[in-house]
């Protein structure tokens, strides 16, 4: 592998990392610390808090009035331009990430609420979407510069399982905005000319509800993913104490699986994995949720609690003994 001698001279020498990073650093907190960036940054606070985007008048401003926004994100180029000119191997100190045709760049934030700007870029493979995604958030932008071409959807409802997509196709250009309200809006971005800059504003609740992966052909839901980085968190930790058969595991996934205060699919998959480890626990555990009528979890619990009985013999006389055994 091939380094440049300035990133190698960076690497063996902290003081030149340093010196690179500070002008780039200082750079950055004078622009946070303008009158009109405190502004924004209180309003994203209150919004962070729960107060309505309406009464958050320089917020509200930026993502509605196309000038103002382009000037703020000019201001935060014009302040950074010069230190990274002097400094090129300077990294600007805010979180980012880049994919294939798209890079993320996260400008403030506060509690749930984060003000990111997005670089979409053209790219060859343009590919029809099948699926759409909808996640627990309200999300605003407003296009700063480029055009592309999307697809704007919304849930109208829901039957049998299936989502009712309603999806029109959209254009989007300089001060277009899109507004999408919480897990029943979304757009997609399929094709861009050259490249398009958004300025995007997300706020999640504190225990958002899964994400869900609907096919556009039918409705159909695809895939279902935790929205709350806890509840991911712990799915991960149940895979893993499953994986290991820890057995002594078992009193903590009964104590998950039976506490309303977490989110169904997590505690689902207590009881899955419950069963795989202990069959007595589980089938017990099955039971004492079939009894809470007022249980998210009371209905499939006593679904499978049947489902398995009919279907092994072992499991019935098994369910009979813990049915019969002091609580």
């Amino acid at each position: 592998m091939q380094i440049h001698p300035d990133i190698a001279a960076l690497r063996s020498d902290p003081a030149s990392q340093r010196h690179a990073q500070a002008p780039v650093s200082r750079a950055a907190k004078r622009w946070h610390a303008s009158a009109q960036v405190e502004a924004i940054a209180a309003n994203i606070a209150g919004y962070a808090e729960g107060a309505v985007i309406d009464e958050c008048s320089q917020l509200n401003r930026l993502l509605n009035d196309f000038e103002f926004a382009q000037e703020f994100v000019a201001g935060w180029c014009r302040t950074l331009i010069r230190p990274l000119s002097e400094q090129p191997l300077g990294q600007v100190p805010s979180r980012h990430s880049a994919a294939s045709g798209l890079s993320t760049m996260q400008l403030m934030s506060a509690g749930n609420v984060t003000l990111s700007l997005l670089a979409y870029e053209e790219r060859a493979d343009v590919v029809e979407p099948s699926s759409v995604l909808f996640a627990d958030r309200d999300v605003s932008e407003i296009v700063l510069a480029g055009e592309a071409h999307g697809l704007a959807h919304r849930i109208t409802g829901l039957e049998n399982g299936c989502a009712q997509i309603d999806t029109a196709k959209v254009i989007y250009a300089p001060g277009s905005r899109m507004v999408m309200h919480a897990g029943a809006q979304n757009r997609q971005i399929v094709s861009v000319e050259g490249a398009m800059l958004v300025l995007q504003l997300i706020r999640s609740p504190d225990r958002p509800s899964p994400t869900r992966e609907y096919s556009l052909e039918d409705g159909r839901l695809l895939h279902q993913a935790s929205g709350n980085k806890r509840a991911s968190q712990h799915f991960l930790a149940l895979d893993v104490l499953g994986a290991m058969e820890r057995h002594d595991a078992v009193s903590a996934m009964v104590e998950l699986a039976l506490s309303v205060d977490d989110e169904a699919d997590l505690r689902w998959e207590a009881v899955r994995q419950t069963l795989a480890l202990d069959t007595a626990a589980g089938l017990s555990l099955l039971r004492e949720l079939s009894r809470r009528d007022t249980d998210l979890l009371s209905a499939p619990a006593a679904s499978l609690q049947q489902s398995l009985i009919a279907a092994n013999a072992q499991l019935a006389q098994l369910s009979k003994e813990v049915a019969t055994c002091p609580a």
